[in-house]
């Protein structure tokens, strides 16, 4: 978005500011060009700085439509007022020339940084979008050509595991049975023997079936923004599916499992954990298989975790 933002700056300072009574702005001449870089460094090191704040609150909240409008209505004002006082100050100090009020300044500004801010982002989410669908692509493509353990189920569709499709209750059902219960147990649980291994079903954020897998095979969810990464043991090798889905939704179907939530990014599967180390940043948590990075436990996370984990593994010593 920053990239875009300064070619399309670039633009509108070749094509509309020339037009406009109150730019001052130009590329051309040492004092004009040296103003001009100036102020543009620090107006895009303003809009760094909201974007940088606007992730961070995101990781705590996801944005909806009209908070993401209203984010970019704030940037925008904040902008247009940097370039009102910026202007009065030049003026005041006789490096441009006019004699313009305040109100009118801002007016041009909202004009000048609106038509900037549209063009950039809407490349920006244009670009976003297209980058996200050829990822989904390119991982569904590569999931229809592998063998997933046990039953696995993409996009609503059964996956044969070693040429044999394994049974499964059809979408409708499994929405119908999801929106009826109103338990915090597993779906999967109830449709299952215990002495087999518990499936555990994953829907998208439209509440439709997309993956499913065998619990042992599964040992870690990260969240990525809007989408979450599943993890999984696939023939002896670690392999990974995007779903587009909140970590909450995820963390609501998979209660009554060995899944747990550890930190704000991460659910992972205890019964896959080797060791679990405390350190003078808090705790880490490093996995059965080599080659997994050390995953976090929050404090927020860390008393429901402990819990858990100790459970498991009182359970483990009584067997």
């Amino acid at each position: 978005m920053i990239i875009t933002t300064l070619i399309v700056t670039i633009i509108v300072l070749l094509i509309i500011v020339p037009f406009s009574p109150t730019a001052w702005l130009k590329l051309s001449g040492p004092v004009s060009f040296f103003l001009t870089v100036g102020f543009l460094a620090v107006a895009i090191l303003i809009l760094v700085i909201c974007r940088i704040f606007m992730c961070r609150l995101r990781r705590r909240q996801q944005f909806r439509l009209w908070s993401y409008s209203l984010w970019l209505i704030a940037e925008l004002l904040v902008i247009a007022h940097f370039y009102a006082y910026v202007t009065l100050t030049l003026r005041k100090s006789d490096l441009i020339a006019g004699d313009f009020s305040f109100a009118t300044l801002l007016t041009r500004g909202l004009v000048g940084v609106t038509a900037i801010l549209f063009g950039s982002n809407t490349i920006s989410i244009l670009w976003s979008i297209q980058r996200d669908q050829k990822e989904r692509l390119n991982i569904l493509s590569t999931e229809w050509e592998r063998n997933i353990h046990g039953q696995a189920i993409l996009d609503g569709k059964p996956i044969a595991a070693g040429g044999n499709i394994n049974p499964i209750v059809d979408v409708a059902s499994r929405r119908k049975i999801a929106s009826e219960s109103d338990s915090d147990d597993d779906i999967s649980s109830s449709m299952y023997p215990e002495s087999e291994s518990r499936i555990i079903n994953l829907f998208d954020h439209n509440g439709i079936l997309r993956f499913s897998i065998k619990e042992s095979d599964l040992y870690y969810i990260i969240s990525q923004d809007n989408y979450v990464r599943i993890h999984y043991l696939n023939n002896g090798e670690m392999t990974s599916y995007m779903l587009r889905c909140p970590l909450k939704v995820i963390e609501k179907s998979i209660k009554g499992s060995s899944l747990i939530r550890c930190h704000r990014s991460y659910i992972v599967n205890i019964s896959r954990i080797k060791v679990l180390r405390s350190e003078k940043d808090g705790f880490f948590i490093d996995m059965d298989y080599d080659g997994i990075a050390e995953i976090p436990i929050s404090k927020s996370y860390s008393d429901t975790f402990m819990e858990h984990f100790s459970k498991k593994i009182a359970g483990k010593e009584s067997s």
